[in-house]
């Protein structure tokens, strides 16, 4: 196997998309697709938001999914490798300690209006108390799909920060989940090698508001809808089940992150046959290979954490 094919995907990711049957188009799009440079539109779409979704491992090594808020301009690319982001405002959970010079993260930039996203990974070269210096290690864009738009004010409420923990979803975050049209998924994979493609990252998932339901036993089942491919994902869940969830609450402010325990169930497989179908509006087709099954470990109920709210 190549050296260049190596360096774009792990063996977790091509592990996935051999299953899937995408590998053999993945080696050929692969190298053209996943960059270790920002082109220009890149640099400028990421510097014009005023919000940026964040995966990292804090200082427990836990997986996380976060966020982190500022005026345009929050975000800066001093060049096509380099991004430098002002860590000043966050969903009140970041701690500096919990990062360090040369720790992994993944970002993603998204769009709701236009239903634009980018997507990146990093690592800290620079810290200090108000902005991390990241390099590049690769950068790739993502189509629209599953995107639901939205439109957002400040939230007035923001700062009044507090959190709490729990061992179990309430029926209030139950509610939330089933009717959310999006939640983001930090993973993180590391074997020790010092390719780009390990470390943290950040993921969209989206579709119809109920897309994600819960069963008896509590557990967040998700079909996997048709994508680019690339399984960047699942190749990490495949490698470490341990992973992050955040899910917001856009009108009212508040966000919900849990670590959880995946498992990817596969529909062709008769040992594991899951009863999900997902109907036509979302994916086109009524055929789903594969879904997703989340069990919680820790739930933490952040309120008050988002620096904006959804227009009503």
């Amino acid at each position: 196997m190549s050296n260049e094919l190596l360096s774009v995907w792990h063996k977790g990711e091509q592990n996935i998309q051999k299953r899937a049957g995408t590998y053999q188009r993945m080696v050929d799009i692969g190298p053209k697709f996943i960059r270790e440079f920002m082109p220009q539109q890149h640099r400028d779409f990421f510097s014009a938001l005023p919000m940026i979704y964040i995966g990292y491992t804090d200082h427990l090594s836990q997986t996380r999914a976060s966020m982190l808020f500022g005026a345009a301009n929050f975000i800066q690319s001093p060049s096509e490798t380099e991004l430098i982001i002002n860590t000043q405002h966050s969903l009140g959970d970041y701690i500096l300690d919990d990062i360090k010079v040369g720790d992994r993260v993944g970002l993603l930039g998204l769009e709701f209006e236009t239903k634009r996203r980018n997507r990146a990974s990093a690592i800290i070269i620079e810290i200090n108390q108000k902005n991390i210096r990241l390099k590049i290690l690769q950068s790739f864009g993502n189509c629209p799909k599953y995107i639901q738009p939205k439109t957002f004010k400040h939230n007035r409420d923001y700062g009044e920060f507090s959190t709490s923990m729990a061992a179990n979803l309430s029926s209030a975050d139950k509610d939330l989940i089933t009717n959310s049209d999006a939640f983001f998924i930090a993973s993180h994979f590391d074997d020790g090698q010092q390719g780009n493609n390990r470390g943290a990252d950040i993921s969209h998932r989206g579709g119809s508001a109920g897309f994600v339901s819960i069963n008896s036993k509590g557990q967040l089942l998700i079909d996997d809808y048709p994508g680019n491919g690339f399984f960047n994902t699942l190749g990490n869940l495949i490698e470490n089940p341990i992973a992050s969830l955040l899910f917001c609450d856009w009108h009212k402010g508040h966000a919900l992150h849990m670590s959880v325990s995946s498992k990817i169930i596969w529909h062709d497989d008769v040992n594991h046959r899951s009863h999900l179908l997902t109907t036509k509006k979302d994916t086109g087709s009524e055929r789903i290979k594969r879904s997703l099954c989340f069990t919680p470990i820790e739930v933490e109920r952040l309120t008050n954490g988002l620096a904006y709210c959804r227009l009503s």
